[in-house]
């Protein structure tokens, strides 16, 4: 189905073609060698990095057995990465049927992002009260980096930068649990702008809201500016996202619903 719910039209031949490039994409060796302990973790990692990173498309099936021999690890280690993985919300599991990529509708990512802006207003506000001047100093860091990151050009490490800065607000809050919700929230939303950007379906430049209008606002402390900096740094990059972004549900076969 398309976006607005007009029924696909398939072309002959298209079956077959799809077929062939399902199998070949399972034929192609993505993943590194697993080689020390702590298994189930690095698993996560890569798998994790690889989805970010597009080698994995939103909506493809990821084959238990097909991921334990190319990371030279046992079935079961993989299917507790991939259940770690659904915790983060970066994979959507039906129990023995298939595992998929997560993949959102523009009406997702928008309630994603409206209930981001709600959440992480609240731990803002919180942390704003903990914040010291280590912590200041500490995001001041995390934002060269995520400015030095734009700069290389690659949408994967301005991706975890602009993650990582948002990340220590979160945690400063204090409250675990809002920073477990915010991650499940807001991991799989990233991963999934990050890939429509590697496989070249977002064509304008990202608009990147100034992180200092939110350091400014924390450092005075008033929840309702902290709030309203916050909505004004999420909002309009991802409204901007979802205007130049093509439409991702009917680009290609992995990516469609």
């Amino acid at each position: 189905m398309g976006v607005l719910g007009a029924p696909a039209m398939r072309v002959a031949g298209q079956e077959s073609a799809d077929f062939c490039f399902e199998e070949t994409r399972m034929t192609q060796k993505r993943l590194p060698v697993v080689k020390d302990s702590s298994l189930r973790a690095q698993v996560v990692e890569i798998l994790k990095e690889s989805i970010f990173s597009g080698a994995f498309l939103p909506g493809e099936t990821l084959v238990e057995l097909q991921l334990a021999r190319e990371l030279q690890v046992s079935q079961s280690t993989v299917r507790e990465a991939l259940l770690q993985l659904e915790h983060l919300g970066l994979v959507v599991r039906v129990p023995n049927r298939s595992t998929v990529v997560t993949r959102f509708t523009e009406k997702e990512v928008i309630e994603r992002v409206e209930i981001r802006i709600r959440l992480e207003g609240m731990a803002a506000v919180a942390a704003a009260s903990r914040l010291s001047t280590g912590d200041y100093e500490e995001l001041e860091r995390r934002l060269r980096v995520f400015h030095a990151a734009i700069a290389g050009g690659d949408p994967f490490a301005r991706v975890e930068a602009d993650l990582n800065f948002h990340r220590f607000i979160w945690n400063c809050s204090g409250n675990e649990t809002l920073v477990h919700i915010l991650e499940e929230l807001t991991v799989p939303l990233f991963a999934f702008t990050c890939i429509l950007r590697k496989r070249g379906l977002v064509t304008a430049k990202p608009l990147y809201n100034p992180h200092e209008a939110l350091i400014t606002a924390l450092k005075l402390g008033e929840p309702a500016k902290i709030e309203s900096a916050v909505a004004a740094h999420i909002r309009p990059s991802f409204e901007h996202f979802l205007k130049v972004a093509v439409d991702w549900q009917t680009a290609e076969p992995a990516l469609s619903r």
